[in-house]
């Protein structure tokens, strides 16, 4: 679910801006697989667990993070949307996605851990993703 169904959706933008998805989804992954083996160390652990803990996040950090972030980027250029408003609702709406996680038991949370640091760690997640677009306009790869 964390691979397949969000690439269905990636595909479809892929279809419409590929250069978007081929410039943004590996910073997407990147930061993922940072954030995640961080995370997964040593303040959450996603279902199924594996003896290596960041297995389990792998469907996600190849799927669902660099899906989102290639439609962030997608959305500032073609949507024309306020960045703070950008950054706010994809943040709320990945927090929100992960506290239903929560709720059926496909996250946990330890060592104090809780949703208001997941929520900072998706906006500092998004937020690089933004610096890197940024740049990527600076250097005229992208369009601002």
């Amino acid at each position: 679910m964390g691979f397949i169904v969000p690439w269905i959706f990636g595909f479809i933008l892929y279809k419409k801006e590929s250069i978007i998805v081929l410039l943004i989804a590996p910073i997407g992954m990147t930061v993922s697989f940072i954030l995640n083996e961080w995370g997964t160390n040593y303040f959450w652990q996603f279902e199924p667990i594996f003896r290596n803990r960041s297995l389990s996040a792998l469907p996600l950090n190849l799927g669902f993070y660099p899906v989102l972030a290639s439609f962030l980027v997608y959305f500032k250029i073609k949507k024309r949307v306020k960045t703070f408003v950008l950054l706010i609702c994809f943040t709320l709406f990945t927090t929100g996605f992960e506290g239903i996680g929560l709720i059926f038991g496909k996250v946990e949370y330890f060592n104090t851990w809780n949703i208001i640091g997941t929520f900072i760690s998706y906006l500092i997640a998004y937020i690089i993703i933004y610096g890197y677009y940024r740049i990527l306009v600076k250097h005229q790869v992208l369009k601002n």
